[in-house]
């Protein structure tokens, strides 16, 4: 999959269509699924940024192509979602981590999946998201005792609440009506606090830097009998 683009990069619901620059530096792809490292084609683009990746329906894109594309020399970049994960696992083999989120997962303060995950909507409904991701709950109820709208106890039984709900049924109504706060409700509309969209505009601020930068040499990771077998199944495509 070649692109004139200098950057490619896999976003859905983190940054839908409508939030996202029309720089013709940018090549949009839908979110990532294992084997897309591989579908770039002879002539990569300078520079790969990882936003959103499925892994409900579809594997999620695997470690190993993607250490595979950085010893090609792509500059490979993650954060918001699924990125914010993979360059947390990956930061000491060449992939660049952006933003509060991917600095959460590096640190150690956040360790669960789920923290990105939420449901969302196709590609023709723009990847509207349906359900809120615990990174934007945690962002919101952070802002809120900040502005000494709700206090650090009620916070705390809003995040438990939101902790205890699936990520598919995870909306700040069913939030609410959990912890018994519907007054909070009034405030959300003009306070709520899209953490992975601001890492997601990160992302891009620091590919359109790092365009034709040359990164530091990477070994090649060993090709396993699983990775034949990746790069076999999209050659079929």
């Amino acid at each position: 999959m070649a692109s004139d683009a200098s950057i490619l990069v896999f976003a859905g619901p983190s940054l839908p269509p409508a939030s996202r620059p029309a720089e013709g530096i940018f090549a949009w792809r839908p979110p990532a699924v294992a084997g897309d490292a591989f579908r770039l084609g002879p002539r990569p683009p300078s520079v790969v940024v990882i936003i959103d990746g499925l892994f409900d329906e579809r594997p999620a894109i695997r470690h190993k192509e993607l250490l595979e594309v950085i010893a090609e020399g792509v500059v490979v970049i993650g954060g918001a979602s699924m990125g914010a994960l993979r360059a947390a696992e990956l930061r000491s083999f060449g992939m660049v981590g952006v933003g509060r989120i991917f600095d959460a997962f590096a640190a150690g303060r956040l360790v669960g999946d789920d923290e990105v995950a939420l449901l969302h909507g196709p590609e023709e409904w723009g990847w509207r998201a349906l359900t809120e991701p615990l990174v934007n709950v945690r962002a919101t109820l952070q802002r809120a005792v900040r502005e000494r709208v709700i206090d650090i106890v009620l916070a705390r039984r809003l995040l438990g609440a939101a902790r205890n709900l699936f990520y598919k049924e995870r909306t700040w109504p069913a939030i609410l009506a959990d912890a018994g706060a519907d007054a909070f409700a009034g405030w959300l509309g003009s306070g709520g606090v899209d953490l992975k969209r601001r890492d997601a505009l990160a992302c891009l601020e620091r590919a359109r830097v790092l365009v034709g930068s040359r990164p530091d040499p990477r070994p090649r990771p060993p090709r396993t009998i699983f990775t034949e077998r990746l790069i076999a199944s999209v050659a079929r495509l």
